[in-house]
């Protein structure tokens, strides 16, 4: 009598792939936890959430070395994108006038302290609410921002 087992396309269930699982289960598991434990939360930051894309972007499911590399790269190309934006941050500030700013500025604080009157949130908080709302959005900020990243994308791609 014959045994009944998985299809070829199915049949993964190795010693070996039953390891490279285990271990990315377990990378995957220490990255998510970070994300629930308060106190890790609030000194990492949004950071921990990250560590779980960059762990399916980049598995540690082969040779230690080769993993290392992968987040290498990874590190020197999120570097590149934090100072391209830092720079893409710099010049769409010069595009708005520091008057203008500071009137923007004033006019966002006193709007938030009208909501967190009506609310009865903390000032700090609706702040957040809304800068993350697009209260201080502007057109030639974004455009200028919008831009320098076309452009960023545009030499990444050539270079490939």
């Amino acid at each position: 009598m014959t045994r009944r087992g998985l299809p070829a396309w199915l049949d993964y269930f190795n010693s070996r792939d039953l390891k490279v699982l285990f271990r990315c289960l377990a990378a995957a598991w220490a990255a998510a936890l970070l994300m629930f434990i308060g106190p890790t939360l609030h000194a990492i930051g949004p950071e921990t959430f990250f560590t779980c894309i960059v762990l399916f972007i980049l598995p540690p499911s082969g040779i230690l070395l080769i993993f290392l590399l992968g987040e290498l790269t990874l590190l020197i190309g999120m570097s590149l994108a934090w100072a391209w934006g830092v720079i893409a941050m710099k010049a769409a500030l010069a595009a708005r006038s520091a008057s203008e700013t500071h009137i923007e500025l004033t006019a966002l604080q006193q709007q938030a302290s009208i909501q967190a009157n009506i609310s009865g949130q903390s000032i700090e908080r609706e702040l957040q609410m809304l800068i993350s709302n697009g209260f201080m959005l502007d057109a030639p900020v974004t455009a200028v921002f919008f831009v320098l990243i076309c452009l960023f994308i545009y030499f990444m791609v050539r270079n490939i």
